[in-house]
């Protein structure tokens, strides 16, 4: 049997007892062999308790749920596996082993504060709260139970309560460091940005090499729109710690946003490489890959995210625009209708799906699409634009109109759409209403001279243009 000895003389020698006992442990367990015999509870509370102390989380949660086995009426055997759950993240499966060792002993004060903890990571705030408030009656300085208190005010959004109480907690050794970040967390929600950063800043100073205040420090940066800042900040973090997924994912963001693609391509490729089953990585690192013209590479991404997740709408999109890119319109069309069936209220799947039919020249379905698209987001001037390109192609002179006319009246500088208006008129027969257009749409961009000269002689004919041209020849821009 192994026993903890408090004496100074005794600590070393314990510790080489307890990395050999773990190490036969270990082995054991692998090879599914006790060679001599099924450790006794002992044992095992006092490799468990070794475990928890060395941060060796795994390992204590396979010891202790064998001490629970052993000695189903021990209290401490309970508590312990619960802190080895939760250690590991697992909440729900903590909280159950922190309900067992409160029936054992229901007045045991640091179960009950574990076990609000656990109700606390599980969102269910309002039981963690009572619970959380019994130990405070007896001990109001109970410093678990007030940072337990204070994570619950965070959670609601009472960011004001929640900072008091880490201001005091900030002062006590044990939680100085963690009270810190949550000082520097309700700042950054109370969007006093300025705060947040001179916290992250201190622990810095304490700690340079502490990768969570370098990364933390990075997303105050972003939110203040100083994203070089930011780039320092993620890079830094990954220097301390090479396997940060989330600094390597925020700086892809970063980049992509500074339109540096190639770098949000390769940051991005680091996080997929730590990492290799995280959606919003591979979802990313696809629309770069995308953007940056490998249609190829970007759709097979798309498609390793839908392997993982059918239903996400977005990789479908995704994977449409790029067999789009690549003239694939009925690949395109497949993935755009089975992202609708998932969000049928985008409007932007039912432009793309529209802009797709067109090239198929299916053009009822294609209009159909627009309308559809416009019903859900009529301010859209480029739609309006396809939309009335696609019904002049169905021959509709006047829906067309109209709908140029809606791209004059939601940018009226936007010469593109007093041009159109003008080649609609000009083709229907009526090149002096045309004229006015004409005239507006060289002032607002005097590059359209050379589309009409180049466009126009095949709208207008022969007779037309030599009209056109003697009326714009005579009268001046606006009159």
């Amino acid at each position: 049997m192994l026993d903890f000895e408090n004496d100074d003389e005794q600590d070393e020698p314990n510790h080489q007892e307890l990395d050999e006992t773990l190490r036969r442990f270990r082995e054991s367990v692998r090879s599914g062999n006790w060679q001599n015999g099924s450790p006794t509870a002992e044992s095992l509370e006092a490799i468990v308790h070794y475990c928890l102390e060395t941060q060796a989380f795994d390992d204590a949660l396979i010891f202790a749920r064998m001490w629970s086995e052993k000695a189903p009426y021990s209290t401490d055997a309970w508590h312990k596996y619960g802190i080895a759950l939760g250690s590991l993240g697992k909440w729900e499966e903590a909280l159950e082993a922190y309900v067992q060792a409160a029936k054992l002993d229901p007045i045991d004060i640091e179960i009950t504060v574990n076990r609000g903890i656990a109700l606390e990571q599980l969102g269910r705030f309002d039981e963690a709260n009572r619970l959380i408030e019994e130990p405070l009656v007896t001990d109001p300085y109970n410093l678990d139970a007030l940072f337990t208190k204070a994570l619950i005010l965070e959670r609601r959004e009472r960011y004001d309560e929640a900072l008091r109480l880490f201001v005091y907690l900030a002062k006590q050794d044990q939680f100085h460091r963690d009270a810190m970040f949550e000082i520097a967390i309700c700042h950054e929600a109370l969007e006093q940005y300025g705060e947040a950063l001179i916290i992250y800043e201190t622990l810095i100073d304490m700690d340079p090499y502490e990768p969570n205040a370098w990364f933390n420090k990075g997303v105050i940066y972003g939110k203040k729109g100083a994203n070089r800042n930011a780039l320092q900040c993620y890079d830094m973090a990954t220097v301390v710690k090479p396997d940060f997924v989330n600094a390597w994912y925020n700086m892809g963001n970063t980049y992509a946003t500074l339109d540096r693609v190639p770098e949000s391509i390769d940051a991005y490729r680091e996080a997929h490489k730590i990492d290799p089953t995280d959606i919003p990585v591979m979802h990313n690192l696809a629309s770069s890959l995308e953007e940056s013209g490998s249609f190829v590479e970007a759709s097979e991404m798309f498609t390793k995210v839908l392997a993982l997740d059918p239903h996400h709408s977005q990789a479908l999109y995704g994977r449409g625009t790029c067999a789009d890119a690549q003239e694939k319109f009925d690949d395109a069309v497949r993935d755009y209708e089975a992202a609708l069936k998932i969000e049928p209220e985008y409007a932007d799947l039912w432009y793309a799906k529209a802009d797709a039919l067109f090239n198929l020249q299916r053009i009822e379905e294609s209009l159909a699409s627009y309308r559809k698209a416009l019903e859900l987001q009529p301010e859209d001037v480029e739609c309006w634009f396809d939309y009335s390109t696609s019904v002049l192609e169905s021959g509709d002179v006047l829906e067309a109109l109209r709908g140029f006319n809606e791209c004059m009246r939601l940018m009226p500088e936007w010469a593109e759409g007093y041009f159109a208006t003008a080649k609609t008129l000009c083709a229907a027969g009526q090149p002096l209403s045309a004229v006015p257009f004409l005239q507006k749409a060289f002032a607002l961009d005097p590059s359209k001279r050379d589309d009409y000269d180049a466009e126009f002689p095949l709208i207008a004919g022969p007779l037309g243009m030599e009209y056109l041209n003697n009326v714009l020849n005579e009268q001046q821009p606006g009159e």
